[in-house]
């Protein structure tokens, strides 16, 4: 039965690696239903827990280390999951339900100690910059609007507004951040144990993973 486990069994942990933009949240859940149900912990969903390094721009400077990174409660609530103690998802309170596999969001892969030795399988998703900078503009703009008129015309004046601030806003983040996700995202891709092809369709990106994780755990039972 679906999220049923065997006790002596420990859960199989999925990590999906990638750049920003790279599309790691449609992926994972796409696979949390391919895999009964698997719960799936988001990075961004710990951001208030996150304990980064006390001068960000000399950490960046000096290699960006992962390490240096904490997040006390992210280990706590992987950990829970591994015992079979079902947690609450930090942005939203959703109950979270053990299953024999966990899938976790998390950019540097195994880049960090405090949870590298409970994971089982990292995935990188392999999306070229353009393709993830294109994505995450289209994330905060109404593209739907758009795609169906090919204009804005007609929107209100505080809706474009609220957009073009929503952009410039994200443009002003990534910029303070660019050097931090390259150099994540580059460890990430070193020591991943596959290489997906981010470009696919994501059944066809659900299918590669799939089929990485029955050839190194022998089988999806």
């Amino acid at each position: 039965m679906p999220g049923k486990q065997n006790p002596s069994a420990k859960p199989y942990v999925i990590v999906i690696a990638g750049y920003v933009g790279s599309g790691k949240s449609t992926i994972a859940a796409n696979l949390s239903r391919m895999l009964e149900d698997a719960p799936v912990l988001i990075f961004d969903h710990y951001e208030k827990y996150v304990e980064w390094p006390q001068d960000i721009n000399q950490w960046m400077r000096d290699g960006a280390d992962p390490n240096q990174i904490h997040i006390p409660k992210l280990k706590e609530d992987l950990l829970s999951l591994l015992k079979g103690i079902p947690i609450a998802d930090p942005l939203n309170g959703k109950r979270i339900i053990p299953s024999k596999y966990i899938l976790l969001e998390e950019p540097s892969g195994r880049g960090r100690q405090e949870i590298r030795e409970t994971i089982d399988l990292v995935v990188y998703i392999d999306v070229p910059q353009d393709v993830c900078l294109t994505r995450l503009v289209e994330r905060v703009m109404d593209m739907e609007v758009w795609n169906s008129k090919g204009t804005f015309e007609g929107e209100s004046k505080e809706e474009l507004v609220r957009q073009l601030d929503a952009v410039a806003s994200w443009i002003n983040q990534y910029r303070r951040a660019r050097s931090m996700y390259m150099l994540g995202s580059g460890m990430a891709l070193q020591k991943a144990d596959i290489i997906v092809n981010g470009m696919k369709t994501i059944e066809e990106i659900t299918t590669d993973v799939l089929t990485a994780i029955k050839d190194k755990k022998g089988t999806l039972v």
